[in-house]
């Protein structure tokens, strides 16, 4: 097996493992690895029915490093900037109206034997 072949197995198996969790907090999954040609991809796209008392439509990055230590040095500005506007990108598509609509980003962070969920990051 290629390193890179290797690294997309490791990077789904983490995933796998973020989905169970998120469904355990009641998220719904809507989409997952929603890939665009032109402009990249979103990992995860689910719906905490519960976030500030209200449904959102969350975005959420994830990163899986051996050590969580610089797992927030993954999501730089640029990152960040990319991802915003995938999701608006993919608001588009669905025809979800981003106004109208509850939106919030989430970054996980996961290594072999630990999860850090940080909400709403940017």
């Amino acid at each position: 097996m290629s390193q890179i072949q290797n690294k997309r197995k490791i990077g789904f198996e983490q995933e796998s493992k973020v989905i169970q969790y998120l469904e355990g907090l009641n998220y719904r999954i809507i989409e997952r690895n929603w890939f665009n040609s032109n402009r990249g991809e979103l990992d995860i796209i689910a719906v905490d029915p519960k976030r500030f008392n209200e449904e959102y439509l969350v975005f959420i990055e994830v990163k899986y490093r051996k050590e969580l230590e610089n797992s927030l040095n993954a999501l730089p500005l640029s990152k960040q900037k990319q991802i915003k506007k995938l999701s608006l990108y993919y608001c588009k598509e669905m025809q979800i109206n981003p106004s109208v609509t509850n939106i919030s980003f989430d970054f996980i962070a996961i290594s072999e034997s630990c999860l850090e969920h940080i909400k709403n990051i940017f």
